[in-house]
C-alpha cells in the first residue's frame, strides 16, 4: 500500500456520461510529489481527516488545494474545513 502526499487536489466524479449521478463515485485530482503529470486516482473508499484511502488500496495525504476548486466551493456555497476537507454521505451521516 502505497502513501503519496497530493498537492492541488481536487474531488471529481466518474466521466462516463453514462452513468447516473447517484451512482458516480468520487475521485481525487491533483500532483504527488516528485511527479509533474496530474493523476487521478481510483474511487474513494475511507476519509479520516486529510488522509484519502482509494480503491485500489493507495492513501494520499491532502497537502494544499487547488486554488480553482477552492473558488468553485466558495462559488457553489460550500464550506470547507482543512482539517476535514472531505465530506462524504457516508461519513456525514
Amino acid at each position: 500500500m502505497a502513501t503519496y502526499h497530493l498537492h492541488r487536489w481536487s474531488i471529481g466524479t466518474d466521466t462516463d456520461p453514462w452513468i447516473p449521478p447517484e451512482c458516480q463515485k468520487l475521485r481525487l485530482h491533483g500532483y504527488r510529489d516528485q511527479d509533474p503529470r496530474a493523476v487521478r486516482t481510483s474511487h474513494i473508499v475511507e476519509v479520516n481527516g486529510r488522509e484519502v484511502k482509494t480503491y485500489s488500496g493507495s492513501i494520499y495525504i491532502l497537502e494544499d488545494i487547488s486554488s480553482e476548486y477552492l473558488q468553485f466551493l466558495e462559488d457553489t456555497g460550500e464550506t470547507y474545513d482543512p482539517e476535514n476537507p472531505i465530506r462524504t454521505k457516508k461519513r456525514d451521516k
